[in-house]
């Protein structure tokens, strides 16, 4: 399976999400990313294939070498394209994880713009959220924050959150623009319970610069705590809220029912 991320094409031509894999016969919250997928592709006026999560079966048992097992711990991604130029429009690839659960760099760069109903959708005309990731490898950085109108709003494959000096995690609202992730909504439903109170808003330069604290979420990257923006130190010392992140993940992806057999009986 080849990688498809830098292809360009029109933002209406397609719609995808990225899901968490086991490496052999499960993804992880399939049913989350088909309602994105249903979303996103409503606000892109796409139609869907009929029986969507049969299609995507089908394509990943056709496509993926699979091997006996039930491992259920994220070990890859799939990445899922519905792409309606194509006769067959469920297009699958996949690929190893290699950065998660870490301490990482980060740098700004400017987030790309489309008009409203685009703009936060995961559609076809991706090639400049991959430009971000690429110039962020080539400066020697694991991350980039892409920023509108002075505040963050998204990464190019990680959702940021952060903790302010009173104890309050912050997230960027999408209303500014940034992609609806389903790993920061999995974290966020159970911060409450850690004793962490959240909200949504602007992370503006101000507010990061005096964060005590600041994760990356996402599918591959589960829980990154970001240590430099732009050379900048971010935060102290203490890492709680990173910790905490990754033990919701943990016990997330314990939870069997969480997880959905690709292989069609």
């Amino acid at each position: 399976m080849g990688q498809d991320e830098a292809a360009q094409s029109r933002p209406r031509d397609s719609v995808f999400t990225t899901v968490t894999w086991d490496g052999l016969h499960h993804v992880a919250d399939l049913k989350a990313h088909l309602n994105r997928l249903s979303n996103h592709a409503i606000r892109l006026r796409m139609t869907l294939p009929e029986n969507l999560e049969n299609e995507i079966k089908k394509a990943f048992t056709d496509i993926v070498s699979l091997k006996n097992g039930q491992l259920k711990q994220p070990i890859g991604l799939v990445k899922i394209v519905i792409d309606c130029t194509e006769q067959s429009p469920v297009r699958l690839s996949e690929r190893t994880i290699t950065l998660r659960n870490e301490e990482i760099e980060a740098i700004t760069v400017p987030a790309p713009r489309w008009n409203r109903k685009v703009t936060g959708t995961k559609h076809g005309d991706w090639a400049p959220y991959h430009q971000a990731r690429l110039k962020a490898g080539s400066e020697g950085s694991d991350l980039a924050l892409l920023v509108h109108e002075f505040s963050i709003i998204d990464g190019d494959r990680a959702s940021p959150i952060l903790l302010d000096e009173g104890g309050l995690v912050w997230y960027s609202s999408g209303e500014l623009g940034g992609v609806e992730s389903i790993t920061r909504s999995i974290i966020l439903s159970k911060l409450g319970e850690h004793g962490f109170p959240f909200q949504s808003g602007n992370l503006t330069e101000r507010l990061v610069a005096r964060a005590h604290e600041m994760v990356a979420l996402g599918s591959g990257m589960g829980a990154c705590r970001i240590i430099t923006i732009d050379g900048e130190d971010i935060g102290g010392p203490a890492d709680l809220l990173t910790q905490i992140c990754r033990q919701i993940l943990s016990q997330h992806y314990a939870n069997s029912s969480n997880w959905t057999k690709m292989v069609i009986e």
